[in-house]
């Protein structure tokens, strides 16, 4: 799942999300818990295409917007999300089956290896200005893990 996840947003350069005005869609983590709490740590939720993610606005998303990130601006937020101790849930349906979870900073990596793999240009506008500044990104982060 992780692998046609990652070929299709680097393939479209965008991921999907559903934004209740307050936030991602989001639930809690099934397998990552804060260790000295042992509460779960929230999981906020993204697509690879914009069918799935509608598919996925029932119950408590039914009203939110469906939306999309830029590659480059995804790769940002999973650097957020990592730094904020939140995981990322990939292709969830509506009633939270069929996804899998997944810490940020792996994610960004496979972005950057498929980006890299298929030679898709990549322009940052945000904090982060080049690939270079996410690679060393990922570095610090895999250290501090």
């Amino acid at each position: 799942m992780l692998e046609n996840f990652i070929k299709t947003v680097v393939a479209n350069k965008a991921v999907y999300y559903l934004d209740d005005d307050e936030s991602f869609a989001m639930c809690s983590s099934q397998l990552f818990y804060i260790q000295e709490t042992n509460m779960a740590i929230p999981l906020a939720l993204f697509w690879s295409d914009r069918e799935k993610a509608k598919e996925s606005q029932t119950d408590d998303w039914a009203d939110a917007r469906l939306m999309s990130f830029t590659l480059e601006e995804f790769i940002e937020i999973c650097f957020e999300l990592q730094v904020e101790t939140m995981a990322i849930g990939i292709e969830f349906n509506g009633d939270l089956s069929g996804g899998e979870e997944q810490i940020p900073v792996d994610i960004v990596k496979a972005l950057v290896e498929e980006a890299e793999r298929t030679q898709t240009r990549l322009t940052f506008k945000g904090s982060i200005t080049s690939l270079e500044q996410v690679k060393e990104l990922i570095d610090q982060m895999e250290v501090e893990i």
